[in-house]
């Protein structure tokens, strides 16, 4: 019978194995025949287990896992020959093809392998020092890593809010064409109608991408104080952005625009039933054709068609229209810190992030400024020229009580 012996950091035997602790199992006289494989293996089995000790969710460790894997392959090296030379060409083929967030994330996911494999408490740079001759080093360092000096990292022209033109484009456009498909028969018309009422939630509650497609009807609340919006006064989202690891953030966004809140209730009563003549309704706000939940690519692709047919700028995203609602409330007079709570923001200066002012509403707030200044200043000559009126008036009254001899005397005639 052949015996297996644990190994831990020290060399020691283990009795039980414990997660996330670098172990290998070795049998006594046998060699492995790809050992590098197997440790890498291992390594990557006590970093999930490392990961759900801290309760992260399985998508983010998932995530972290897929890079820690791509970089293997790419580099064709393992974790104990990794050194900054490795990174920093590794680093540079991300940048070239994704976005600047997306290197950013990358680098700090695998700084997060890196930390696991260098602390001591889970002994793997013991293990490959005796297995390879090496061990693994923090090679991913402030130097060669992105600098996260501001809190905003996104392309400036994608991330936008639409212009009022821009939203007229954009939207005005809609109604057409599903009436023109409408009256070809064209099936193509119930999803443009779930599109208008989709983008208009979008825009009407600030939402996200993966907020949106993933609503469900039963999101919709009722608000005491807005009865004039019915089942629609507020909206409870439920996959709100989360904090690396933890689980989405939930928020209650208070309905703030009429005609948002008409849209909607036409589309659930009249238009979203139709999606389900066939089949069991199962409680999705904007389903596909073939019923459930709209994909966040899907969701993209129907913004990039709609963009396309309004002429509107191709780096514009789905997200402007977050960005729109924005900057609309804070025009509309709305607080800030209403505007923060209704986006689900933590910090008041992420959501001035969001906001780009239009050049209507800064001219109106500089007319303000100047015709405030313009009423004060003739308050001011207007005060002035009743006080002069008055002195005008004591003078006449020192006139008649003693001419010239009233200013020596007193204004009542009296010695002084």
């Amino acid at each position: 019978m052949s015996m297996s012996r644990t190994v831990d950091g020290s060399g020691g035997r283990v009795g039980s194995r414990v997660p996330g602790v670098a172990s290998l199992s070795l049998v006594p006289g046998v060699r492995l025949l790809r050992p590098s494989e197997a440790a890498f293996e291992k390594m990557i089995e006590g970093f999930v287990e490392c990961q759900q000790a801290r309760a992260l969710q399985p998508d983010t460790i998932a995530g972290r896992v897929r890079t820690v894997r791509q970089l293997q392959a790419y580099s064709d090296a393992f974790p104990w020959e990794w050194d900054a030379s490795v990174f920093d060409r590794w680093s540079a083929a991300v940048a070239a093809a994704g976005a600047h967030s997306t290197l950013g994330q990358k680098q700090l996911q695998l700084s997060a392998f890196l930390s696991y494999l260098v602390n001591p408490a889970y002994g793997w740079a013991s293990v490959c020092r005796e297995m390879f001759g090496a061990f693994p080093a923090m090679a991913l360092a402030e130097l060669n890593s992105v600098r996260h000096s501001q809190g905003y990292v996104g392309r400036p022209s994608r991330n936008r809010p639409l212009t009022r033109p821009e939203v007229r484009a954009f939207f005005g456009q809609m109604d057409p064409e599903i009436a023109r498909l409408r009256t070809a028969g064209h099936k193509g018309a119930l999803t443009a109608a779930r599109d208008l009422a989709m983008f208009t939630t979008m825009y009407g509650w600030g939402l996200r991408r993966r907020e949106a497609a993933r609503l469900e009807v039963h999101d919709w609340r009722r608000q005491a104080r807005l009865a004039e919006f019915g089942d629609f006064a507020g909206l409870a989202v439920r996959w709100g952005k989360a904090l690396p690891g933890q689980p989405p953030r939930r928020r209650m966004v208070i309905s703030v625009w009429p005609w948002a809140v008409a849209t909607v209730r036409y589309y659930v009563e009249r238009i979203r039933p139709l999606f389900y003549r066939d089949g069991p309704d199962d409680g999705v706000m904007f389903p596909t054709e073939r019923g459930g939940e709209i994909s966040v690519r899907s969701v993209n692709d129907r913004f990039a068609h709609w963009r396309v047919m309004a002429g509107l700028p191709d780096y514009l995203c789905p997200h402007c229209l977050r960005h729109t609602y924005v900057t609309r409330l804070i025009e509309a007079g709305y607080d800030a810190s209403f505007v923060t709570e209704q986006v689900g923001h933590s910090h008041a200066a992420t959501t001035a992030i969001y906001t780009a002012l239009s050049s209507d509403y800064k001219n109106a707030k500089v007319r303000e400024f100047l015709d405030a200044a313009e009423e004060e200043a003739l308050r001011s000559a207007f005060s002035r020229a009743e006080a002069e009126a008055d002195m005008d008036d004591e003078f006449d009254t020192f006139d008649t009580a003693g001419g010239e001899n009233a200013l020596v005397t007193g204004s009542r005639g009296g010695t002084r």
